[in-house]
């Protein structure tokens, strides 16, 4: 039998040269497995000085100025050496050094782009003839997160006796005095001193350094630039702080660590994480392409080295409309900083543990309605006080007189399972001469609260780098996604939802696990009290089944060649597939979806493929002009295709053969249906950079994108941005306070071109149920050769203040307006069509800030405490109006934000009663009010850092302020009778002794009459109130909750997103398993909620519009092993 791939090459016969690229891509990555160099940039960068008479340490600054290269060496030890003079013309850096040093005793290794200068081992230089000598001190460097730092610069402070950490992290050094100290210091870590005392063994973490003047980021294409350079706001996040608590979703672990990233998370089973950025979803960019069928969650959180969020349309403005939004561009590892050959093992296995969020019923009332048995709601009789009723027994399979007793108090609880989430990477990395390489396998196990969820998803990639000579780099990329979930139902308001069959509308007066045994009649007849409208749980977790099997590949290849020193070509080709699979099964005797749909059973099988390739060719030339002032020129070139393909087929009438699923089962002829689409976009971009002094920075940048979805005269769009940095502490005398204080400003116009069939409209084509015919027909939309893209002008300022290398401060305020937007608009059917595509005078405004600290509170010899924090607002307003097609109501009008919440509601007078009408129940407006905004006020993360010796804690909180949501849930549960406010006197006396005494608080309107405008505003109002005194059935007012605005909630809440409390074992300890490090947490994920107002329901999704399931707590273990 063919695997899967070869059944989907044959099926796509226009692929297979495609195919044929990506074998090719992932041999020449394969190849840098065993050509590989200890630093593929010393190779690469040549370098040309000119020095007369000029100390070594001008020599080193002048070489840090020309490239990124960093020196780490002991100052003092070469102030005092002599004077050199040299002239360098195209060299590399290991020619340069190694002359240098000819006469020296001096070694130095380099380590990607640091330099060590190893000084030579000397008497320590300490006078006091008392101080006592110790005979060696060794110890282990590791960061934040464990890991073994080579490379870290050890020296006994106020000498020039030093060494360096090897590979494993580890040092030695002989002959040190108690009485001295030790500095550590490495490139973007803060230095810490330790003084030695007594100890034979200091082992150390060092912290990120929080100031991070020269901190590189990845900019838009994957450019590498100083922060300080950008006029756009971006924040960076390292691939460790997410690889600490891992669940099913990489973005769960980003929550709330990026300032205007808002990540809402669901609580619902294979539902990934929905991630916006100031408000729209940015684009995914993996190691500088483009992709169009990958989402964040198809990356390993292990496989991240770094994450750069480059907020707003400026900062991805080289993207063109695809960047609109900003972007979120993520750097993978490639082994390029191991040291000779590296495994990695990091698993974590977390189980739930309780529930943040989780509906309670009553129990004292079975199903049915008016107090009596019936086969809907949850108002039935009165259980436990000795009636019996005729009940189906699950046992005997038939109908009897039962009593009537609450014996499913927690059917709910008892249906659900165990969850588990877990999630294992494997990696093997190389460095070598000539390059790196890394090799990856990641496997996550989620098994869903509801029984039969499982889902398994497998990611392998493969990476490298390959410095094939001095000038010429070969970069690639392979990844393959498979994820696997043959249930994924269990959610929702409707047939398929859990709390909807068992919650909502059946009552506690049966035992859901007697129903285990769910089949009268295997595939035909299912064992349940219900007959219509409700199915057996079990048999539809194991027999109504909704299964997809996804499958994604993607490779990139970039190649490079330094035409001269300062000008450098690169090619990058990306390209991704997918071909997914979803399959629905109903077996026959289904008695849910609207009174019996598909009670003849059903079979669907929907299979969606797609590719796209992004090629890139870019020119890039870097050069100083003149003194102090350098420029950076870039031009290329993108062509972007997109293909998406659909084919769906399903049983038509039911199945022939119950429990055989397949479309040749069909009764009538099966139904099919299919759609394609493409897309080919062509682009050309440039963008010019000044630097002054490091002082002055300003960029602009010009895009040019033709789209296949426009007439030949209007596809062509362009896409200008600007923006700028000034470092205001390079222009006066900063107090000794203050590092760093940089100010920005950014501003660019994007547009979208129109969607694929929007201007270039083709028949629909199907199969009507009547014999099988097929039939065409024309859209119903008129073509608008005239309609313009859709456009934005965003501008943005920003300021960065860096205090005393402790303290990080950034603030951002930013202005996107929205302008030419396309809407259909009716025209006459004499035409021979309904609507047509046009732009509309209507204006809409986001305006948002941003703010973000990082603060270094204790930075001490063995404990540190780091603390982040991120706040944001982003909100809509109206600009401006259409006169004829903008909305004609109260709450739209320019200044008011768009995102008005609007229902209708429980009229009250003017002290706040609620009025009731003669019936004796509430009265409802006829007419719509706003309660508030969907959007939330606020937006924050808090995030804690603290190490202390080889122990470390990681604790994040999350949460917003403001913004309004529907509490659904509560809703029916009121609804159906099942809410546990509802066992109460008056409804015990209703159904008990028979009274109906219930009295609505408020008033009742005893003579009078009120009148509205079209607005619902008052304009005449005569009635007169009395306390209202008409007693009414308990259960028709309850079930007026939903009717008017009392599921109104805040959505304000707080999370404990996830924690970390782990240790690092020490040498000795790992060194027994053969490890170089070793490392141990317990971890946690959504481990405790508060809500302002929401009840029985997890606000973090941002709505409760369909029923949302449990929020489960999850606790766990974390391994990881280094060898």
């Amino acid at each position: 039998m063919k695997n899967f791939l070869e059944r989907w090459r044959e099926k796509n016969p226009c692929i297979k040269k495609l195919w044929l690229i990506m074998r090719l891509s992932s041999l020449l990555i394969l190849l840098a497995v065993f050509s590989s160099t200890a630093s593929v940039y010393s190779q690469a960068t040549k370098l040309t000085l000119k020095m007369e008479n000029a100390r070594i340490t001008e020599v080193f600054d002048a070489i840090e100025q020309q490239s990124e290269f960093y020196f780490f060496y002991n100052r003092d030890y070469f102030n005092d050496q002599r004077e050199v003079s040299i002239d360098y013309s195209n060299k590399n850096i290991e020619v340069i050094l190694d002359e240098l040093f000819e006469e020296e005793n001096v070694e130095y290794e380099i380590v990607d782009r640091n330099i060590l200068i190893k000084i030579p081992k000397i008497a320590p230089g300490i006078s006091d003839n008392s101080a006592q000598q110790q005979p060696a001190i060794s110890g282990t460097v590791t960061d934040e997160a464990g890991q073994p730092l080579p490379g870290v610069t050890v020296v006994v402070k106020g000498t020039t006796q030093g060494t360096v950490t090897n590979a494993d992290g580890n040092y030695s050094l002989n002959n040190v005095p108690e009485d001295a100290t030790l500095v550590f210091s490495f490139v973007g870590m803060q230095t810490k001193e330790v003084v030695v005392r007594n100890q034979s063994e200091i082992n150390i973490s060092l912290s990120a350094d929080v100031v991070g003047l020269d901190e590189v980021v990845v900019t838009a294409l994957g450019i590498e630039r100083e922060e300080k350079a950008l006029g756009y706001a971006v924040q960076k996040i390292e691939g460790e702080k997410l690889q600490r608590t891992k669940g099913a979703y990489a973005a769960t672990s980003l929550t709330g660590k990026i300032a205007g990233l808002w990540i809402k998370n669901s609580t619902e089973f294979n539902e990934e994480p929905d991630i916006s950025l100031r408000g729209e979803n940015p684009l995914l960019v993996v190691d500088g392409v483009a992709y169009s069928n990958m989402n964040f969650n198809d990356i390993a959180a292990d496989d991240i080295e770094s994450i750069n969020v480059l907020k707003g349309g400026t900062a991805s403005a080289l993207y063109g409309y695809r960047g609109s939004s900003g972007a979120i561009i993520i750097t993978t590892k490639n082994g390029r900083n191991t040291d000779g050959i590296q495994v990695d093992i990091n698993s974590n296995n977390m189980f739930a543990a309780g529930f943040l969020a989780l509906p309670e019923v009553q129990s004292s009332y079975g199903h049915g309605i008016n107090g009596a048995l019936a086969t809907d709601y949850v108002w039935g009789p009165k259980l436990d006080v000795g009636d019996t009723g005729r009940q189906w027994n699950p046992v005997t399979k038939q109908w009897e007189d039962m009593p009537l007793i609450s014996s499913g108090k927690n059917n709910f609880q008892n249906f659900l399972e165990q969850a588990v989430v877990s999630n294992t990477n494997i990696s093997l990395s190389q460095a070598g001469e000539n390059g790196s390489f890394r090799v990856s396998l990641n496997h996550v196990y989620n098994k869903g609260q509801y029984p039969n969820l499982n889902l398994n998803r497998t990611n392998f990639t493969v990476s490298g780098v390959m410095s094939a000579t001095d000038k010429f780099t070969v970069e690639g990329y392979m990844g393959y996604n498979r994820q696997m979930a043959p249930q994924t139902f269990g959610q929702g308001y409707g047939s398929q939802g859990y709390i909807y069959q068992i919650l909502l509308w059946t009552g506690p007066d049966y035992d859901i696990r007697d129903y285990k045994d769910y089949w009268i009649i295997k595939d035909e007849k299912q064992n349940w009290l219900y007959d219509a409208w409700y199915d057996n749980p079990y048999m539809m977790a194991y027999e109504r089944l909704n299964g997809e099997w996804l499958n994604k590949m993607n490779a990139n290849l970039t190649l490079t060649y330094n035409l001269t020193n300062h000008l450098k070509a690169t090619f990058r080709n990306g390209y991704d597939m997918y071909s997914n699979e979803y399959i629905r099964r109903n077996p026959i005797n289904i008695n849910s979806g609207r009174g019996g749909f598909h009670q003849k059973g059903l079979y669907r099988n929907q299979v969606s493929s797609g590719w796209s390739i992004n090629s890139d060719f870019l020119l890039m030339y870097k050069k100083e002009l003149f003194n102090d002032f350098d420029i950076d020129f870039l031009a290329g070139s993108t062509l972007y295709r997109y293909t998406d393909k659909n084919l769906v087929g399903a049983t038509n009438n039911g199945l022939v053969i119950p429990g055989y699923y397949s479309l040749k089962n069909s009764r009538d002829p099966a139904t099919v249906s299919s759609s394609v689409y493409r897309r080919q976009v062509n682009s050309i971009y440039s963008k010019l950079s000044f630097d002054y002094k490091d002082i002055i920075y300003f960029d602009v940048t010009g895009r040019n994108d033709w789209s296949s979805t426009h007439k030949e005269d209007t596809r062509s769009f362009f896409y200008p941005s600007v923006s700028s940095s000034i470092v205001l502490t390079e222009l006066f005398e900063q107090p000794s306070w203050l590092d760093l204080w940089k100010v920005r400003g950014a501003w660019t116009v994007a547009k979208s071109p129109l969607g694929i069939y929007d201007n270039n409209q083709a028949y629909n084509t199907g199969q009507i149920n009547w014999q099988g015919l097929l039939y065409a027909d024309y859209p119903n939309d008129l073509i608008n050769e005239f309609v313009l893209p859709n456009a934005t002008r965003t501008y943005e300022l920003g300021t960065s203040i860096y205090f005393k290398k402790r303290l990080k401060f950034d603030f951002t305020h930013y202005n996107k307006l929205y302008y030419n937007q396309q809407r259909y608009a009716p025209i006459s059917e004499a035409s021979g069509f309904s609507s047509t595509l046009i732009n509309t005078e209507e204006e809409h405004v986001r305006k948002g800030w941003e703010i973000s600290v990082d603060y270094s509170l204790v930075d001490s010899e063995n404990f540190s405490y780091n603390v982040g924090f991120n706040w944001s607002k982003s909100h809509i307003y109206y600009n401006k109006l259409d006169p004829n097609y903008s909305a004609d109501n109260l709450w739209t009008g320019k200044g008011k934000r768009v995102d008005a919440y609007v229902s209708r509601y429980w009229l009250k007078d003017d002290e706040g009663n609620v009025i009731h009408r003669s019936s004796g129940l509430p009265w409802r407006s006829d007419y719509d009010k706003r309660w508030g905004y969907s959007d939330p006020d606020f937006i924050w993360g808090i995030t804690n850092r603290i190490n202390w010796k080889r122990f470390d804690v990681s604790v994040n909180f999350d949460g917003r302020i403001g913004g309004v949501m529907y509490n659904y849930t509560e809703h029916k549960m009121w609804d159906t009778g099942s809410h546990p406010d509802t066992d109460n006197q008056w409804r015990y006396d209703e159904v008990v002794n028979g009274e109906t005494n219930y009295i609505g608080e408020g008033v009742k309107v005893v003579s009078g009459s009120v009148e509205f405008n079209n607005y619902g505003e008052i304009i005449s109002d005569t009635r007169v109130y009395e306390p209202n005194d008409i007693k009414v059935s308990y259960q028709s007012y309850a079930r007026n909750y939903g009717i008017g605005n009392m599921g109104i909630v805040s959505g304000t809440f707080l999370k404990l997103r996830d924690f970390s409390i782990g240790y690092n074992f020490p040498q000795s300890i790992a060194g027994k398993i053969g490890a170089s490090n070793l490392y141990l947490s317990l971890t946690g994920q959504n481990v405790f909620l508060w809500t302002k107002e929401i009840k029985f329901a997890d606000p973090d999704k941002g709505t409760d519009s369909d029923l949302t399931s449990p929020s489960v707590r999850y606790l766990g273990v974390n391994l990881n092993a280094s060898f």
